[in-house]
């Protein structure tokens, strides 16, 4: 009789529906949907194909919104229809501006493979005298002095010894160290000219990222280490050399800047 009470119980009891549980588990897919932009956005820069991946999928639990939302109003559930609308609204929102964030990225990066062609444009004249960059296959770092560099022998009788270049990290990215004789406080800089047409190279950057202090510099001496500045020229792709003229400047506490020196070097540009 007990089996059979309970048996009986059983068959009485009302049968959960599909769209019982839509009704009751609405929030679910607004949830999926926003983690599934989230993951987007943590992902893509790491792999852009995982990023579209899970932008396309967060496209379509944005879809099957819908239904629920249509379900709600069916059922007459008026709340949790407005909360299903206002949070739909929410992902679209977010659905659509974050792939295009993406995407915009995804084209200036493609627009910045374009050559730069600067090189090509302006080759090195025939006959011309210049200086290249040191390659130093002792560079090193190391976590208490930074970057070290091989000494170059500087002779302070000749002037074409006191500015030095060498080859960074990457095409275009340059370190360099300057020596020069008493010399007045302020701060040095490098500007730097394409040789044959005397086009200045990367203007609003190297000023601010070669400029070194000048104090009590009472003899001479060195006055920037190779370990302390790198610049980088702009113009340019990777193994497209053409003539540059590096100019050292000086910019007095009081006064006008002054040329101090200057150097041809055969030098490539940044591959952005």
């Amino acid at each position: 009789m007990h089996a059979s009470g309970v048996n009986s119980i059983d068959k009485n009891k009302p049968k959960i529906t599909f769209t019982d549980w839509m009704v009751r588990f609405w929030w679910v897919l607004p949830l999926v949907t926003v983690l599934a932009i989230v993951a987007t956005v943590l992902v893509f820069e790491a792999s852009t194909v995982w990023g579209f991946v899970l932008s396309g999928l967060s496209a379509l639990v944005l879809l099957l919104q819908l239904p629920v939302f249509i379900t709600l109003l069916l059922k007459k559930e008026w709340w949790r229809a407005i909360g299903a609308f206002l949070a739909g609204i929410v992902c679209l929102v977010l659905e659509t501006t974050i792939p295009l964030l993406f995407f915009s990225m995804f084209a200036a990066g493609l627009f910045s493979l374009v050559p730069d062609n600067f090189g090509k444009e302006h080759p090195i004249p025939e006959g011309l005298e210049y200086n290249t960059p040191i390659t130093d296959t002792n560079h090193r770092w190391n976590a208490t002095d930074g970057d070290i560099f091989t000494p170059v022998a500087i002779d302070s009788t000749d002037t074409a010894s006191w500015l030095q270049l060498w080859n960074g990290d990457q095409g275009g990215i340059y370190n360099f160290a300057f020596y020069w004789p008493e010399l007045e406080d302020g701060e040095v800089y490098l500007r730097c000219f394409e040789a044959t047409e005397n086009i200045e190279l990367s203007k609003d950057r190297l000023k601010p990222r070669t400029a070194t202090e000048v104090s009590n510099h009472n003899g001479f001496g060195q006055i920037v280490m190779p370990n302390h500045k790198d610049f980088t020229i702009y113009e340019g792709d990777w193994e497209d050399y053409y003539a540059v003229r590096v100019e050292v400047w000086h910019k007095p506490t009081k006064g006008k800047a002054h040329k101090l020196m200057e150097k041809v070097y055969r030098m490539e540009g940044w591959m952005r």
